[in-house]
């Protein structure tokens, strides 16, 4: 097993068919995720992502998704330091997602970690508990949002750290594919897991809606012998299915091995075994708009032609393969007009941290995404607004995979939440989709002609704590109000007072 940012992992709509039904986005993606306190404790069938020919649907009608792949929702690693992200950390990336305009999360370490103290496997057969209450809190709280996950039930299995492992070492393919002990093994913890009841909701993970697919793993087959792994594919997904009869499961073990060209391509009697509904692939190699489309034609093609639906479970929205904006937007488009591309998400979402401001950079994702916040900071070699560019097209396409063509208007942000206030330095946890922050003092709360601006959408959550130039010297409150894209405000942070 090896060490990766999120964590430590096992080894080796869409297109709705009535415009006005789509012309509040929001409204459908609430009906998808209805809250648990109205549901019933059988959920409906009709509210479960369906596998049809070479698509998907949803309440009967086609279902094409944008959205994000987050690694680090239930593992990740903060320069040396391995943690859980908390609960705000995963409600504003969720959030997020959210004002975005994505329907689909992806998380590889939401179901995925084993063999670490905070894994949700930590030894072969022990479960956490504390592993689960996080991910039954992902959980509900994508359903709250109306969107959507897909769970990946292992982690990238790339060997090369330490082939001599004893996982990894075999002949043509790790043991993790070959050995019947640790499939078995690896099976018993998906039924484990699959059957698990969320003690938020009273739902069993296999019963719950909230989850569009069950995915085997996180590219976890790169350079490895197709035939045996295949096998494992296989096994797997029947186990998936005797255990859960209404999700779907994604064969993510080749992706980035798809194309005939790729680096030890894969065939489809590997990749697509009969258990399979969706294979998931990579962000796709640059090129011009006419090379960009031919390459999804060629990709999206031989997954569909073998009677499964194509995903591009993490796509690089950056510098590095887009130089220009131009490019990434065309590369976006073709997305979109590809129409046998399922759905498609980006990688490297950041978010606010619990300790005020945003959780650090860090490296790039495992699948080579550059870190993105929304609505935007300056980074080396992007600047604020060109972040910010780049957002607002990935918004765009998010809504134009779901066939709203016309994005509505920004979310307004959620209240912010001051941590503290002392000697009139103010520090608060962000709001998702915040573009920057008034400051207000007032000496008496109660009343509301006394709340002064004192920071005129002065200060950003990556400017850190904010000082006040003339802290009062008798009693004060401070409060912090977010506005959105447009400028448009929202309500504010309940008052603090300063200390």
């Amino acid at each position: 097993m090896m060490p990766a940012q999120g964590g430590i992992f096992w080894r080796r709509p869409s297109r709705l068919a009535v415009l006005a039904f789509l012309s509040v986005v929001l409204l459908a993606r609430a009906a998808w995720g209805q809250g648990y306190a109205t549901m019933a404790s059988a959920p409906d069938p009709t509210d479960f992502v369906k596998h049809t020919d070479t698509g998907l649907t949803l309440l009967g009608t086609p279902f094409r998704f944008g959205g994000a792949d987050i690694a680090w929702l239930g593992l990740r690693r903060d320069g040396s330091i391995l943690r859980r992200p908390t609960s705000y950390e995963v409600k504003d990336a969720l959030l997020t997602v959210q004002a975005l305009g994505g329907a689909v999360v992806r998380s590889a370490t939401l179901a995925g970690t084993a063999g670490c103290a905070l894994c949700l496997e930590p030894s072969v057969g022990t479960f956490s508990d504390d592993a689960f209450a996080a991910l039954d809190f992902a959980i509900k709280t994508a359903s709250d949002l109306g969107l959507k996950l897909i769970l990946p039930l292992a982690g990238s299995g790339d060997c090369a750290a330490d082939p001599s492992s004893a996982v990894c070492a075999g002949g043509g393919a790790p043991r993790f594919f070959t050995d019947p002990a640790v499939r078995a093994a690896f099976i018993t913890r998906v039924k484990t897991v699959l059957d698990h009841v969320n003690t938020l909701t009273g739902i069993a993970y296999h019963d719950d809606p909230t989850i569009l697919a069950w995915e085997n793993c996180d590219a976890c087959a790169a350079g490895f012998d197709p035939v045996p792994v295949a096998g494992w594919v296989e096994a797997v997904g029947q186990a998936v299915k005797a255990e859960d009869h209404l999700h779907l499961y994604e064969n993510g073990a080749f992706a980035g091995h798809i194309l005939p060209n790729a680096p030890h391509p894969v065939g489809a009697a590997a990749f697509a075994t009969p258990s399979v509904d969706i294979v998931g692939d990579r962000g796709l190699p640059p090129g011009d708009t006419a090379a960009i489309r031919g390459t999804l034609a060629q990709a999206a093609g031989v997954v569909t032609g073998a009677g499964r639906a194509y995903v591009v479970d993490n796509y690089d929205w950056g510098t590095v393969p887009w130089k220009t904006q131009a490019s990434f937007e065309a590369f976006l488009d073709a997305m979109n007009r590809r129409h046998t591309v399922a759905g498609a998400l980006f990688g490297g979402l950041q978010g606010h941290a619990d300790t005020g401001g945003y959780l650090p950079a860090g490296a790039p994702s495992a699948a080579g995404a550059a870190p993105l916040y929304f609505p935007g900071i300056a980074l080396p070699g992007l600047d604020k607004d060109g972040m910010a560019e780049r957002g607002r097209a990935i918004r765009r396409f998010d809504y134009a995979m779901s066939d709203v063509l016309l994005a509505p208007a920004y979310l307004l942000p959620p209240k912010p939440e001051i941590i503290m206030a002392k000697n009139g330095r103010v520090t608060w946890r962000g709001s998702a989709g915040a573009l920057d922050y008034s400051i207000e003092r007032s000496p008496d709360p109660r009343s509301p002609q006394s709340w002064a601006v004192v920071c005129d959408e002065c200060t950003t959550d990556a400017n850190g704590p904010w000082q006040d130039p003339s802290p009062p010297r008798g009693p004060a409150w401070y409060r912090v109000m977010p506005f959105n894209i447009n400028g448009h405000k929202a309500q504010p942070s309940e008052p603090v007072q300063n200390h």
